[in-house]
């Protein structure tokens, strides 16, 4: 997939084609009604010419995941129609970005947290500049990342974890000073692997 783009018209075929290709593959769904659901929200602009996704940097007050880089999102609340509801709530609580705001490109595949949450993650793009609200309870940063750093896995080092008798890589990369890993670097590569590569 064309991941520079000469005019916007080139990043709207990109994001023409993610949706397409999301439309057409199988969802991973996993079956874990003992763990607590909960959505993350992949948010692409155009940016430099190129895609690039918005990440944000927990802060050490929060009680799981502190100071670690994750996607926006959280745990479901009872009154959320569905996940898509809790990606789009959590994403303008945690950075001020509108509902309306967020063009839905669709889903991607449901990963497992090791804090014991079954997390959907949702796909869509927003307009680039975009006037970020951060919740400093919650958040001590949020940046824009080169979605091609996972196009081209330039990850520093990997690990192999072992979770509930299953072996995963876990991969560790850098950006402009954040360290990106963890489920939200498994959650990008993969979604590089399925989605970006022809």
């Amino acid at each position: 997939m064309n991941l520079s783009f000469a005019g916007n018209d080139d990043y709207e075929t990109f994001l023409s084609e993610v949706r397409d290709r999301l439309d057409r593959r199988s969802l991973r769904v996993i079956e874990k009604p003992d763990l607590a659901p909960a959505a993350v929200m992949m948010l692409f602009m155009n940016k430099n010419c190129e895609p690039h996704v918005l990440l944000t940097r927990r802060t050490s007050k929060v009680a799981t995941h502190k100071g670690e880089v994750a996607f926006p999102g959280g745990k479901r609340d009872p009154e959320d129609a569905d996940t898509l509801a809790t990606a789009l709530r959590e994403t303008e609580e945690e950075v001020g970005i509108r509902p309306s705001d967020v063009r839905v490109l669709g889903e991607f595949d449901h990963f497992l947290s090791i804090w014991g949450f079954h997390v959907s993650t949702w796909v869509g793009a927003v307009p680039h500049p975009y006037d970020y609200s951060i919740n400093r309870d919650e958040l001590d940063a949020c940046f824009e990342a080169p979605l091609r750093i996972f196009f081209e896995e330039k990850y520093y080092k990997s690990e192999i974890f072992t979770y509930e008798g299953r072996e995963a890589e876990i991969y560790y990369y850098n950006y402009d000073g954040f360290k990106i890993w963890g489920l939200t670097a498994r959650i990008l590569t993969d979604f590089a692997r399925k989605i970006l590569r022809d």
